[in-house]
């Protein structure tokens, strides 16, 4: 018993080290300051980034994972914080009519974009993709906000590991093309899916960062392109850059509140 708990106070000393850090940690600094013997942290370490709670950058040094952002996220954004942003949500979809919600960064078992919290319309026509639901990185708004935000590093890694497959009319399946497109929307700030994913959808999705800078959602309204087109969706951005900074806020006060 006292080696399974040595062991869980170890993981523990690793991920708090990791995710209090203000950019990535080489093992040898994580072995140095948690004085975890070299072979065992090794070891640990390599159980976290399989399970994706870690992930290493094209040096090898550490960050957070997604599930470690995952969970985060879930176990942060709970009662009255999980009341306001659904409040948000129900209120964006209300004036927008369409659908909104929260999507975030996945790396199991590839790279993709997984819906976390979704505000659905009533209208007869719509495109139902349910919580949870994994989706393209390089073919959905969401998925190509997140690659914007990534370091160089970061994004040959992302990309050395999935495959631009063409999922509709729209699919960028260029590497170099998606680069261009990634930078246009690092300048706008906002990315678009022009019937990228599912032909016949259109979406715009806005990033929504922590008080440090750190990407941590997607907000998304996505709709039927028979209803809205991407110009439609680029005219509520006023509206959407509320919502933003209001989600912004709702997690800027909880991290004051929890620490």
């Amino acid at each position: 018993m006292s080696d399974k708990t040595n062991s869980v106070d170890r993981l523990i000393s690793i991920i708090e080290k990791i995710g209090q850090a203000k950019s990535p940690l080489p093992a040898s600094d994580i072995i140095f300051d948690t004085g975890i013997p070299k072979p065992s942290c090794h070891r640990l370490l390599q159980q976290l980034e399989e399970a994706n709670y870690i992930q290493p950058d094209e040096r090898g040094h550490f960050y957070p994972g997604s599930q470690m952002l995952s969970i985060a996220l879930d176990v942060k954004w709970t009662n009255q914080h999980k009341l306001q942003r659904q409040a948000i949500l129900h209120g964006l979809a209300n004036r927008l009519e369409e659908t909104c919600g929260l999507a975030l960064a996945n790396d199991d078992p590839a790279p993709h974009m997984v819906y976390y919290d979704r505000i659905q319309t009533n209208w007869p026509l719509q495109i139902v993709i349910p919580v949870g639901f994994p989706t393209p990185l390089w073919a959905s708004a969401s998925g190509k906000l997140f690659l914007s935000t990534l370091t160089p590093p970061q994004l040959r890694r992302v990309l050395s590991k999935i495959e631009l497959t063409q999922c509709a009319k729209n699919t960028i399946t260029d590497k170099q093309s998606l680069k261009k497109e990634l930078s246009q929307i690092q300048r706008r700030g906002y990315s678009v899916d022009n019937e990228e994913f599912i032909d016949g959808m259109v979406a715009i999705s806005l990033p929504i960062y922590d008080h440090d800078g750190n990407f941590m959602a997607a907000l998304f309204c996505h709709c039927p392109k028979s209803r809205k087109d991407v110009a439609d969706l680029e005219s509520f951005l006023p509206i959407l850059r509320s919502a933003q900074r209001n989600l912004e806020t709702v997690y800027q006060d909880m991290k004051q509140q929890f620490g």
